[in-house]
């Protein structure tokens, strides 16, 4: 059998006890989240190990975790916060292109990602001067107002 149909057994399998798990032992917890992480993080240890696991897989598996995680924030973070979610997500990206084991091009990446937290977090510093406050209305607005 292919990779992608067992993936997609073994997830729903994770999922389905997820969910059992949250009506007999009252947890709450997002059991797609469960799913979909504790897949990446098995098939990243088997390759961890010396296994052979397609890289793209863990890839897409941990680019689905960062969305969750990117909604968890915005669903829990303080509105102005928001303002960080491009730094945020273009962060996880470099960190999940990172886990898989590409290294190609890492010291430009963390460059720009230096320089692009420092302009997001100099634009949260001075929020209240009104041209940093229309800046950041606009950037958190871009999601929001779409």
């Amino acid at each position: 059998m292919s990779v992608l149909p067992l993936l997609i057994l073994f997830t729903t399998a994770i999922f389905v006890a997820g969910i059992a798990a949250q009506s007999f032992l009252r947890l709450r917890f997002c059991a797609v989240c469960v799913a979909v992480s504790g897949t990446w993080l098995l098939l990243l240890s088997f390759r961890f190990f010396g296994y052979n696991v397609n890289s793209t897989l863990i890839g897409v598996l941990m680019g689905e975790s960062v969305v969750g995680l990117y909604y968890l924030l915005e669903k829990k973070a303080p509105v102005k916060w928001q303002l960080f979610r491009w730094p945020f997500i273009i962060t996880m990206t470099v960190i999940v292109y990172l886990s898989i084991g590409i290294r190609d091009g890492v010291i430009m990446a963390m460059t720009f990602l230096a320089f692009l937290w420092l302009v997001f977090t100099g634009i949260y510093l001075f929020q209240n001067h009104p041209n940093m406050q229309k800046i950041m209305e606009r950037l958190i607005a871009c999601c929001r107002d779409w």
